[in-house]
């Protein structure tokens, strides 16, 4: 680890616990906001983790840091209520990476395991490979897109925010969905009665086109079919 005064923390799991990663990164962030000085620009903080072997509540309630790079798996509840900067993990994530993010991008390069995104209220969350079950269940407003294909219940009582499937989905999505946008470009297992499909008009496009890029993931907009709630748009 190095010293807390740089402005890029390095940490090896085999050598620190996630306990006491958090701990000294959130000891770094109390200092830096102790400056005290109008002229003062806060400088970027970023933060590198190797050694990774699906430890869980990685990076949980991290708020603040511009940059973390993961190298390695992670296991459950990763990132949860993260919020402001970027995150690229380079490996897995377990169950419910994501949850009650606030804001910020968060990207995975492999698969995912259940309920991605789970509560999130704002920010991106990129997942390069497939994601498990209940995909973005009860999301409130954060945008969620899987290049693959995710599991059963994708979207399962979503209030708010986008769900984008470049792959197929499962049985039940959209089951129990109250507000928000489904795009999917592959086929679904079956599709509950809570959502229906809908004409996919030129600013679905422009919401895709703008989500893929900032994923950057390639797909375009008019490949894909929009699903919103049966009352949506009456």
């Amino acid at each position: 680890m190095e010293n807390l005064s740089a402005s890029t923390l390095d940490f090896n799991l085999d050598l620190v616990s996630p306990t006491e990663m958090l701990t000294a990164i959130r000891l770094h962030l109390e200092k830096i906001a102790q400056v005290d000085s109008e002229d003062a620009t806060l400088p970027p903080v970023s933060i590198k983790i190797v050694g990774a072997k699906s430890h869980d509540f990685i990076g949980a309630g991290i708020r603040g840091v511009s940059e973390i790079t993961v190298h390695g798996s992670i296991g459950d509840f990763g990132l949860c209520s993260f919020g402001d900067g970027q995150c690229h993990i380079d490996g897995n994530v377990g169950d419910f990476f994501g949850h009650s993010i606030a804001s910020g991008v968060l990207v995975v390069n492999g698969n995912a395991g259940n309920a991605v995104g789970a509560l999130g209220a704002g920010g991106l969350i990129a997942i390069y490979g497939n994601s498990g079950d209940r995909t973005a269940v009860g999301m409130q407003g954060s945008d969620v897109v899987v290049r693959g294909s995710v599991a059963n219940y994708a979207g399962f009582g979503m209030q708010s925010g986008t769900l984008v499937v470049t792959g197929s989905a499962g049985l039940h999505i959209g089951h129990g969905m109250r507000g928000g946008t489904i795009y999917l470009r592959g086929e679904a297992g079956s599709i509950s009665p809570d959502i229906e499909e809908q004409r996919l008009r030129e600013p679905d496009r422009l919401k895709i086109g703008m989500m893929m890029l900032k994923s950057n993931i390639e797909a375009a907009g008019k490949e894909f079919r929009v699903f919103r709630t049966t009352r949506a748009g009456e």
